[in-house]
């Protein structure tokens, strides 16, 4: 989807071993119900669905953020998320993220925007 709530359409088996749900569960949710959790910062996750939001100058955006697994354990990922354009129009169609599990000892100063 290109409007919020942004629901997901497919997940991969990575997203399925490192999130703990499995695809029946993350088809038509969104990241928002199943991953936020105390410690998510929703300024930065706000801010990230925000530039989604205009699809005329969205390109791709990244965040740190703190999430939730299915289980209740949180895990630190680095999320990038790039807009897919029809070739003729040039129009958003869909959104693809990219999340990549961060050691918790990682420096976050590396990552800040």
């Amino acid at each position: 989807e290109i409007q919020p709530p942004f629901k997901i359409i497919d997940v991969n088996k990575a997203w399925v071993d490192l999130c703990g749900y499995s695809r029946e569960q993350a088809v038509g949710a969104t990241i928002k119900t199943l991953l936020h959790g105390p410690e998510t910062n929703l300024e930065v996750a706000q801010s990230l669905v925000s530039r989604l939001v205009d699809v005329d100058t969205f390109d791709e955006s990244e965040a740190v953020v703190v999430n939730y697994r299915s289980d209740g354990k949180k895990f630190r990922n680095h999320v990038r998320v790039g807009a897919l354009r029809d070739e003729k129009s040039g129009n958003v169609t869909h959104f693809v993220g990219v999340f990549c599990k961060l050691r918790d000892d990682l420096n976050d100063a590396f990552y800040a925007n």
